[in-house]
């Protein structure tokens, strides 16, 4: 029987392989996207919350994706509160205003931004294939994959496989390509909540003893709570009364009482990278080649800006009639893309141990500096312009052109 095949074969159906799915579909590329549900998912009721930077707006802009999210499934930030401990002492403000543009970012859901992504994806003509990935095989012109046993389909062809099949990436393993991880030894508790004195277009950042905690509007009177735990077990099991009095008494009052809390989310807490993003007709892309602390709300960022320098490069390698799955094409992506991800680690991992239990006098030091930061423009605006993902340069699709 013959094997299908396909230019370029994407493992991994959600946001960041879908978004590379959608970034290749216009040039003259057989592109087939990989996954073991290729669609979006059904609403639930408790939907993971992203945080979208500016940049990434323009670029799902660009893609066609944004103007697919109804209103009422996304919400702007135009203000950032960070504060240490339970917003009592050290605080620093960003706000939209103050930087001119409309909006410092975005909460959406990972159900309304996939059902824009496949929405775009309809009108393309890239082929949806259901599957889940099991080995590969080389030659010097091609790969071969293998479907997991039991999958219809048996074997694809491609000149390239992009690994994003996540944190836990198969096509990484395959490869024998190594991580370095680094636990932080806590868990994230996840929960929506109402409250009592919404702030429709803040968000905050608090920095506690135990870990950090965000709070992200997701619009009227919710908000989605991410608590970073040693004990995140126990939170977990807690019932709703409980858990609403210890998230109260950790968070503080800037929101008012807490009035609801949906049913908890848990998940560890880890920093990770492969120790190589490439081999031979093999590309990896977001949390398959890079997972973070979801501090200060990087992750789906960093791994859209992936997608954006890996459709440059394979754009300007069909444009010249190169072979794309060659190694030397995939190091220039490999290289390029490093240095922002090293940057963006050394951030949020930065933000992790900075404000780490501390004894008094780092704390009350370190408030301080909080106030100062508060004081001070240009840093404000350093600070913010990463948090918006649009530090320079940009790639294509972050300046709102398609590679």
């Amino acid at each position: 029987m013959k094997i299908p095949f396909h230019d370029i074969v994407i493992c991994g159906g959600g946001l960041v392989g879908a978004s590379l799915a959608l970034a290749l579909s216009h040039l003259p590329l057989d592109i087939c996207l990989l996954d073991p549900a290729p669609q979006a998912p059904a609403p639930r009721a408790d939907d993971r919350t992203f945080t979208i930077a500016q940049g990434s707006k323009r670029a799902l802009t660009t893609l066609g994706a944004w103007s697919r999210i109804s209103r009422q499934d996304f919400q702007p930030i135009t203000e950032i509160e960070v504060s240490d401990r339970a917003g009592r002492f050290g605080f620093t403000h960003l706000f939209a205003d103050e930087l001119g543009v409309d909006a410092l970012g975005f909460v959406t859901g990972n159900v309304a931004l996939l059902a824009a992504l496949y929405g775009a994806l309809g009108e393309t003509g890239v082929t949806l294939r259901r599957g889940r990935f099991g080995e590969i095989t080389r030659d010097d012109k091609s790969a071969t994959v293998a479907l997991a046993a039991g999958e219809k389909g048996h074997q694809l062809k491609c000149r390239l496989l992009v690994g994003a099949d996540g944190t836990h990436s198969a096509v990484r393993g395959a490869c024998g390509i190594d991580v370095h991880r680094h636990d932080y030894g806590r868990e994230a508790i996840v929960s929506n909540c109402r409250v009592s004195a919404p702030r429709p277009t803040t968000a905050f950042e608090r920095f506690t003893p135990d870990g950090p905690i965000a709070a992200l509007p997701i619009g009227d009177d919710r908000y989605t709570f991410v608590i970073s735990r040693p004990d995140a077990p126990e939170w977990q099991a807690l019932d709703e009364d409980l858990f609403i009095d210890r998230l109260r008494a950790t968070f503080g009052d800037r929101l008012g009482r807490v009035l609801g809390a949906s049913p908890r989310l848990r998940f560890p807490l880890m920093r990770q990278h492969a120790r190589e993003w490439v081999a031979p007709r093999v590309a990896l892309i977001g949390n398959a080649a890079h997972t973070l602390h979801p501090v200060a709300g990087q992750g789906f960022n960093l791994g859209l800006r992936d997608v954006a320098v890996l459709a440059d490069r394979l754009a300007e390698a069909v444009r010249a009639g190169a072979d794309y799955g060659d190694l030397a094409w995939l190091r220039d992506y490999e290289r390029i893309r490093q240095m922002d991800v090293a940057n963006t680690t050394r951030f949020t991992d930065g933000l992790v141990r900075l404000f780490a239990p501390r004894l008094g006098p780092v704390a009350i030091a370190r408030a301080v500096a909080l106030n100062l930061v508060d004081g001070v423009p240009a840093v404000k605006r350093m600070l913010a312009v990463r948090t918006m993902g649009l530090k320079a340069p940009l790639p294509k699709l972050f300046r709102g052109i398609k590679p």
